[in-house]
């Protein structure tokens, strides 16, 4: 019955080394995105503050297919050549990002605000003090919102082969359209999504026990 799975896999798997490399890309950059438009959001100007709701607003509220599509369609219309890979990256930093921006934005918010008036009354400055102070006890509150920010980034991946980027579920979509096998084919990708997926969910889990029970 598998088969034709087995023979496939080598082809599903440098698909899956893809969609991995296409998930670093996507966490990296959303962690640096979401970080800093955090504290952007939190601790900037009034005016600067509402763009950066502005933007976790509408990010947050559209599906990240609509946000592949804006990102590979709009370019073009403005005289803009992106590459697919690019285009569909992007969208997916933007998508994380927005998320990353509010789990920093409330990770900030949980510290004890006597720990920032202490460290503004000992004269340190926004940036020193966000990386002495607030940032390390931040951690222990975003810590886990930020793994399972890291599962779905990994998920949503797959709706870039919708606009051509080769990964696992382009992969996928070809061994099927040749061999018509789609039960076994996808059931193997979602062996290969679930193996991706599942230590960081164990992991998450942990983290959100231990933390609670601090």
């Amino acid at each position: 019955m598998f088969a034709t799975l087995i023979a496939s896999l080598p082809y599903l798997l440098k698909g899956a080394v893809y969609t991995v490399a296409l998930s670093a890309v996507t966490i990296v950059c959303g962690l640096v995105l979401g970080c800093v438009l955090g504290s952007v959001g939190h601790y900037g100007p009034g005016p600067v503050r509402k763009l950066v709701a502005l933007y976790v607003f509408v990010l947050r509220g559209l599906p990240v297919l609509i946000v592949i599509f804006l990102f590979y369609y709009l370019p073009p219309v403005w005289g803009i050549d992106l590459d697919v890979y690019v285009a569909a990256g992007s969208a997916l930093v933007c998508y994380s990002g927005a998320f990353v921006t509010e789990i920093t934005r409330g990770a900030i918010l949980a510290v004890p605000a006597a720990q920032t008036d202490a460290a503004k009354s000992l004269g340190l400055k926004t940036l020193p003090m966000l990386r002495l102070v607030v940032f390390p006890q931040a951690l222990r509150f975003s810590a886990p919102p930020l793994l399972n920010n890291t599962i779905m980034s990994i998920k949503v991946t797959s709706y870039s082969s919708v606009v051509g980027v080769w990964e696992l579920t382009f992969a996928a979509r070809e061994v099927v359209e040749r061999t018509l096998a789609a039960f076994e084919i996808f059931l193997g990708v979602m062996a290969i999504y679930f193996l991706l997926c599942f230590p960081l969910s164990v992991i998450a889990g942990r983290m959100e026990r231990k933390f609670s029970a601090g």
